[in-house]
């Protein structure tokens, strides 16, 4: 189901936002595109970079950009069956694939959202009976290293699950992975406190906690309507499950401790407002918290009665519907395709002229642009320009390509096997229509 709907969505999947970028650095410069020091990032590029070394047409190269996470996927599934007795933990890990993600599965290329499943890898290896010891722990210490090096959010994350892991099972080696990531969030914040990962510290602020910033921030307003239009039969069947696998009164309590002061973070941290999908990764991992720690008690032997595997399949069935039936970001493709309709090969457009959705990811738009006509065997591009952008010396060579902002001091010539953009110059032109909400 994850295989047909990546297919089904490959060109949303491989030129929305970031992953536009991701993708054309790794046909650009045939090697990994890694930001940020998030090495994760290799084992869902490996596919795509593949297939750029073996010179696949760019269809295929698509294909294997958005079907990559699902190699991960199968691996970690195939890795929790084998480290445990309890089958349904690696079905838990199923399951948030498809139902703690709903725009989050249009960002193909994220670490955190391709990453966030190992989450429930963490708490089958503490569960696990196949490995102990210094055996569990040596697992432990990858595990965590990988989502150190995948994003900062699951760090902390982890370090909560461990936690609740110690307060439901008394397993002193949960209290040795606390300690662990509590070494590696203390190096990233005061020592290698830097980039990305800087800034989201400190774009932290206390004065933002408010009762009615709690409700009406642009973090609250996403979730709430993101529940109820997408979550609301996952999270039913999530409060089944615990039902039938209760944790300790003190685990629940602390569970639901836990994610408020999570929660708190998110509408701090997204305080300026953020495109759905980006939101949606965040409200995943969110939910993630839910199934991990649902992973800490589920037990097979209690699960397997048919209703249940009818309910699943129910909600699962939900959940695809709802994908399929996703238009927005089929909607964004064909818009750029008529900007580009018999239009100029290079076209400049000024940022306030353009819809909303469009100007929430302005920045990728040359990228998204690029990859979509190339496709149609007719290179052309798009750049949004914002007013504090200094450009002009650019826009007399016709060799260049205009990419994000932060490549304006060294502009790309593209590689012409790919993206054979005809040497004109940028033209400014005003969109023809805007019923694109």
């Amino acid at each position: 189901m994850y295989a047909f709907l990546s297919l089904y969505f490959y060109q949303e999947r491989s030129t929305f936002a970031d992953n536009s970028y991701y993708l054309t650095e790794i046909i650009q410069h045939q090697t990994f595109c890694i930001q940020y020091g998030r090495y994760f990032a290799v084992l869902t590029q490996w596919l795509p970079l593949l297939a750029v070394k073996w010179h696949l047409p760019l269809q295929q190269i698509m294909w294997a950009f958005t079907i990559s996470p699902l190699v991960l996927h199968v691996v970690v599934f195939l890795l929790i069956r084998w480290l445990t007795t309890e089958k349904w933990i690696s079905y838990i890990y199923l399951f948030s694939i498809l139902l703690t993600a709903h725009d989050a599965f249009f960002y193909t290329n994220d670490e955190m959202n391709q990453a966030a499943g190992l989450l429930i890898t963490l708490i089958a290896i503490l569960r696990s009976n196949k490995i102990t010891g210094i055996r569990k722990l040596t697992a432990l210490l990858i595990l965590i290293v990988t989502l150190h090096i995948a994003h900062l959010f699951l760090l902390l994350v982890a370090a909560a699950l461990l936690f609740l892991f110690y307060l439901e099972k008394r397993d002193k080696t949960a209290i040795a992975g606390c300690i662990v990531v509590g070494i590696l969030l203390l190096l990233r914040i005061v020592v290698f406190k830097s980039g990305r990962d800087g800034a989201s510290i400190d774009s932290l602020s206390v004065h933002f906690i408010t009762f009615k910033n709690a409700y009406t921030s642009a973090f609250a307003q996403f979730v709430s309507k993101e529940i109820i239009q997408f979550y609301l039969p996952s999270i039913a069947l999530l409060a089944l499950f615990f039902y039938i696998n209760p944790v300790r009164r003190i685990v629940g309590f602390a569970t639901l401790f836990t994610l408020i002061v999570f929660y708190i973070v998110l509408f701090v941290f997204l305080r300026n407002g953020a495109t759905d999908s980006y939101n949606d990764r965040y409200l995943a991992v969110l939910f993630l918290i839910g199934w991990s720690v649902l992973a800490m008690v589920i037990e097979d032997k209690k699960m397997n009665q048919p209703y249940i595997i009818v309910i699943c399949i129910f909600v699962v069935f939900f959940s695809f519907f709802k994908l399929i039936t996703e238009k927005r970001y089929t909607q964004k493709i064909q818009y750029l395709k008529q900007l580009m309709r018999k239009k100029p090969t290079k076209q400049l457009f000024i940022y306030e002229k353009m819809p909303e959705a469009i100007q929430g990811t302005y920045w990728s738009i040359p990228y998204e642009t690029l990859l979509i006509s190339s496709l149609d065997d007719e290179t052309k591009t798009v750049f949004i320009q914002r007013q504090h952008y200094q450009i002009q010396q650019y826009l007399s060579d016709s060799t260049l390509f205009l990419g994000a902002e932060w490549t304006f001091g060294n502009p790309n010539t593209l590689d012409t096997t790919y993206f054979p953009l005809q040497p004109v110059v940028y033209q400014y032109a005003s969109p023809t229509y805007n019923d694109f909400k």
